[in-house]
């Protein structure tokens, strides 16, 4: 099982691929390939493709949350699978698949649009269009995570934005956040967009949901890069407390966050072009 990261805050030395502030993830389960996240611009091909990765044989496009930095980064791919279509060749049909909510239009008092750019009706003339609060098996050890419940009060969502419902707006304390679980012999792989529910929150589920303690490695943003000292020092107890072989906190991690974990366990530099295999 191998995972690959496109979409980062900062790349590694010498690979010359682009950075951007969002976040997207390659994963290869055996024959199965998953795209996480889109990143935010054709930055997400530019990167693919450099690395000789075909984004077109993902076998689904999963959404950890509805945000621009996780979303907008789509439109790249479609404009992709557009220009193969008009040429004459054969085009793939998607899996889109994450929280129903991450379909949705949201905004803030500055920013007109913090959410997709498409939705889901004319997502659907490329594939299907898969909505679900409740975890969803992608292969047999891969499992979508649904909707998170925030489960540690120093750990709860922050209203972000205005939230679009079927029922009218509401404050965004994103609902939709979710991740991946990977079960490996050596334990649970996860990997989060923005872990707005709570990066803690976001393992229990994962534990919870397949019934194994054991955390080989978390990757992705961790969203402490706001967080008081006091919230970062908790979470550092909790990570502590589950034993992590490896972590690889990014994009919206924050160094503060960054250094604390540090003094826990032996950080590699993780950035775009980072690739992590395990059995």
């Amino acid at each position: 099982m191998k995972v690959t990261i496109l979409v980062d805050n900062t790349t590694l030395i010498d690979a010359y691929y682009k950075a951007e502030p969002a976040f997207s993830a390659w994963i290869e389960d055996g024959d199965t390939c998953i795209l996480f996240d889109c990143g935010y611009s054709d930055s997400l091909l530019y990167n693919a493709d450099a690395m000789g990765i075909d984004i077109l044989r993902a076998d689904a496009i999963v959404f950890s949350h509805g945000h621009l930095d996780h979303t907008w980064g789509l439109m790249s791919v479609l404009e992709r699978i557009t220009r193969m279509a008009a040429l004459g060749r054969k085009i793939p049909k998607l899996r889109f698949i994450g929280h129903p909510a991450s379909y949705w239009s949201r905004s803030s008092e500055s920013i007109p649009e913090l959410g997709p750019l498409t939705s889901p009706d004319r997502l659907s003339s490329f594939g299907d269009v898969i909505g679900s609060k409740d975890a969803l098996f992608l292969t047999e050890r891969t499992i979508f995570l649904g909707e998170i419940p925030s489960l540690y009060q120093f750990d709860q969502r922050e209203a972000n934005g205005i939230l679009y419902t079927p029922d009218g707006p509401i404050p965004d304390t994103v609902p939709d956040d979710s991740g991946i679980a990977i079960q490996t012999s050596e334990g649970l792989v996860i990997i989060t967009g923005c872990a707005h529910a709570g990066i803690c929150s976001v393992i229990t589920r994962a534990q919870i949901l397949t019934g194994e303690e054991r955390i080989r490695d978390v990757i992705g943003g961790f969203h402490l890069y706001q967080s008081s000292p006091d919230t970062i020092s908790q979470v550092t107890c909790f990570l502590q407390s589950v034993e992590p072989v490896e972590l690889h906190p990014c994009h919206c991690t924050g160094q503060n966050a960054m250094r604390k974990f540090a003094d826990l366990i032996s950080l590699d530099e993780t950035g775009v072009g980072t690739v992590l295999e395990y059995l």
